[in-house]
This record gives C-alpha cells, sequence and structure tokens, in this order.
C-alpha cells in the first residue's frame, strides 16, 4: 500500500492582474517563502424531520464557502514590499533630469535639525542626489540674507540623504529663514507607494517535497493583503507577512490542484 505521507516544499509565484483589469502579467517568484497555508471555511443550512419521535437531521447543503491563505516571504524586494504596501502600481522608476536650484526656502529652522532639499507640499521625497563641494560636486551655498555661511561652523551635510543639518552653537539661530543655491545631480531610483485597495491578480504555488506528491496549485484570482508586522529593526531575518483571499474568476474554479506529468530524463 502506497503511503503518500508528505513534506511540503515550494514555490509561490503571483502574476499581478493590469490595472483596472483580470489580464494577468507574467508570473513572478516571490523568493523563499517559510510559511504558505491554505484555508477553507464553509457554512451549511441543516434541514431536520420534526414529525416523530426524536428531531433527526435528513438534509445538509452548503451555502457558504470562503477561500484564504498565508505567505510569509523573507524576500525583502520592492516587488514584495508593493503586495504588502496595498501598491496598485508596483515598483516605479522615477527619474530626476537635474539641472540648477536657486534659492531654495527652508524657513523657521531650529539648529540642530536637519532639512531635506526640494521637499515642498507636492513632493515629500525632494532631491535625493546634490552636487556638493568636496564630492565632485559644483556650486552649493547656503544663506542667510545675504550671508554665505560655513559648513562645518554653521551646518554640515548628508550625503546620503540629501538634508542639511543645522549645527548648534553656529551663526543660524532658531526661527531664521535660509535659501540654498545647490545643482540636483540625474538620477533614477525605485519608489513603492502604499496604497488601500488589495494587489490583485493570478496565484500559482509548485511543489518540490522532498517526500510526497508532486503538485501544482493554480488560483486563477487571489487579493493579497498585509498580515501583520513587517519589523523593520530587530536582530532577526525580515519577514513579509501576506494574506490572500481566493476568488471566483467568471466560469473558472476558485483553485486546481494539478498532478505533474513531468519525467525527469
Amino acid at each position: 500500500m502506497a503511503r503518500d505521507y508528505t513534506i511540503g516544499r515550494g514555490e509561490v509565484h503571483f502574476a499581478r492582474f493590469l490595472p483596472g483589469t483580470t489580464k494577468r502579467t507574467g508570473f513572478r517568484y516571490i523568493g523563499n517563502t517559510p510559511e504558505f497555508s491554505l484555508t477553507l471555511e464553509s457554512e451549511t443550512l441543516d434541514h431536520y424531520n420534526n414529525d416523530r419521535g426524536i428531531r433527526e437531521k435528513d438534509a445538509s447543503i452548503t451555502i457558504e464557502v470562503a477561500r484564504s491563505g498565508t505567505i510569509s516571504t523573507d524576500e525583502i524586494n520592492n516587488e514584495n514590499v508593493s503586495m504588502f504596501l496595498f501598491s496598485q502600481n508596483g515598483v516605479e522608476t522615477i527619474s530626476a533630469v537635474g539641472g540648477g536650484v536657486t534659492g531654495f526656502a527652508i524657513e523657521d529652522v531650529i539648529p540642530g535639525q536637519s532639512y531635506p532639499l526640494g521637499v515642498d507640499d507636492s513632493d515629500p521625497v525632494g532631491a535625493l542626489s546634490v552636487a556638493y563641494p568636496g564630492t565632485g560636486g559644483t556650486a552649493f551655498a547656503v544663506k542667510k540674507g545675504a550671508t554665505v555661511l560655513t559648513a562645518g561652523e554653521d551646518y554640515v551635510w548628508d550625503v546620503r540623504q540629501a538634508m542639511l543639518k543645522i549645527i548648534d552653537g553656529g551663526d543660524i539661530l532658531k526661527g531664521d529663514d535660509l535659501t540654498v543655491d545647490y545643482t540636483e545631480l540625474a538620477y533614477s531610483y525605485e519608489q513603492v507607494r502604499s496604497g488601500s485597495e488589495p494587489v490583485a491578480g493570478a496565484l500559482k504555488f509548485i511543489t518540490y517535497n522532498p517526500i510526497g506528491p508532486q503538485r501544482t496549485f493554480i488560483m486563477p484570482y487571489v487579493s493579497i493583503s498585509p498580515n501583520g508586522d513587517w519589523n523593520l529593526k530587530g536582530d532577526e531575518w525580515q519577514t513579509l507577512p501576506l494574506s490572500f483571499e481566493v476568488l471566483r474568476l467568471n466560469d473558472l474554479e476558485a483553485v486546481y490542484v494539478n498532478g505533474s506529468p513531468f519525467t525527469a530524463p
């Protein structure tokens, strides 16, 4: 008698739907997944015969079924982060053409605090790469009125974050207004913007069990949501906890579980 004892291993692949459609893109391997589970819950409506003797159940029909699951991945790439953050646009590439900026205003400064350049009401990110003297840069000047302030005495420059830190004890006082002349370099970077709706697409789980039969699970329509804490700081490997709801797409079934016809050569 064959025994199908199984130790579960496998890869999770996800194909995001194009915005506003149920047309999927190609499947993307989301990376290592320490956990993947599928849960089914059902509700029945029972009928009982009450005419004679004890009341006995003589019919039961299923009136509701819900399919869901959880995923935990320790592959902290931007595509996975976008699913965790409800990002409908996924990973976007932001490009800056660069150029000179004259008189960028920083108002009501407080010594000891840092101020990014290029930030305004419509742009919370600002300039991320600025030419600065001493790092191969060009003209850079911090001014209070017409007075040009001194680097290392009145302020310091955070090259990585493109932020100006005001030195406590210099010529910059609390409440002063500053202007900065700088040159933004040309650059590009990836960005994920959070959203408010689950990310929809198709899900495929391909088993690579060391023991047990091999199967492929296909779910043509799932919606993925965050499912807990993303611990950004700590002494353990970071993981992204996700949950998904399995839905019906048109006349397709919710879940297909296929055996593998493949035979290794």
